[in-house]
């Protein structure tokens, strides 16, 4: 059977090939063209709804494998941010603590201190700190941190064990320190805290000029008594603000703005005494 079959198409394109295109082959091929015709056209026509639902299942599941593909891509890119910002806190971390180091005053050593509690007042008036006695801290030390100017006064330890001490804050209610500014001429004058955690410089006399952004540094003189101050001379603590007097006054009053917040603080640097005058100096 599947032999006759064979031997008929073969017979068949035979005679399809050696006639001319006006045979009845070829008529025969074009009557089955022209009845094939319309039932591929409708056939076409029932199929393609079926080929555009399925172009849209397909383009669906692909837009969701690339919506997740996206999120992936987003949630690493997230990462990856993180990560940067994380090692560039570090950075400056590093580099903050190295500025604690620099210019410290002849006769002291700094010794860095990470912030271990902190009183509840809005501004903070004290903090406990991790290095104390066993690392050379002792009462009346200065405690500074990193600032533009390399490193600002930030207080004064005022009580110290053997491995913790309290540093007591400048914007402390308590704190007086004695105070020149930079440009001035020599104006000397003492440091009290005031509201919002700025500071009023007291006791300048009139003549002398002070500039907005001056420097104000540690003058080492002790605040009431023109006496040799825990905090030696030269450090900075922060810039003039403004300045103002009457004609009745004889003494202007000068704020301050100190360079370092102390709320935002996690770590300090102590200046831990070494000579035989930086210890004189702490003992009052």
């Amino acid at each position: 059977m599947v032999g006759a079959l064979v031997a008929a198409c073969l017979i068949m394109f035979t005679v399809y090939f050696r006639e001319g295109g006006d045979g009845p082959a070829h008529g025969t091929q074009q009557v089955a063209g022209s009845v094939v015709a319309p039932l591929q056209s409708v056939g076409s026509r029932v199929v393609q709804p079926f080929r555009d639902g399925w172009d849209w299942v397909t383009g669906l599941f692909d837009a969701r494998s690339e919506n997740e593909r996206l999120r992936e891509e987003n949630a690493a890119l997230r990462a990856k941010l993180l990560t940067a910002t994380d090692q560039a806190a570090e950075v400056a971390r590093l580099r903050g603590l190295l500025r604690l180091t620099d210019d410290v005053p002849s006769g002291y050593t700094p010794k860095v201190a990470s912030i271990i509690g902190r009183s509840p007042t809005n501004w903070y008036s004290r903090a406990r700190l991790d290095v104390g006695t066993g690392d050379g801290v002792v009462v009346n030390s200065p405690v500074v941190a990193a600032a533009a100017p390399g490193s600002a006064l930030v207080g004064l330890i005022t009580s110290a064990s053997g491995g913790s001490s309290v540093v007591t804050f400048i914007t402390d209610s308590s704190t007086r320190v004695g105070a020149t500014v930079d440009g001035s001429g020599g104006a000397l004058g003492v440091l009290r805290p005031t509201v919002g955690g700025q500071l009023m410089m007291e006791g300048v006399p009139r003549e002398f000029r002070v500039r907005d952004g001056a420097v104000v540094r540690t003058a080492g003189f002790a605040a009431e008594m023109r006496l040799p101050s825990v905090f030696p001379r030269g450090i900075p603590v922060g810039q003039v603000a403004g300045t103002g007097s009457r004609e009745v006054d004889t003494f202007r009053t000068i704020q301050v703005t100190p360079y370092v917040d102390v709320r935002t603080l996690s770590q300090v640097a102590v200046l831990a005494p070494n000579s035989a005058a930086a210890k004189r100096r702490a003992e009052g």
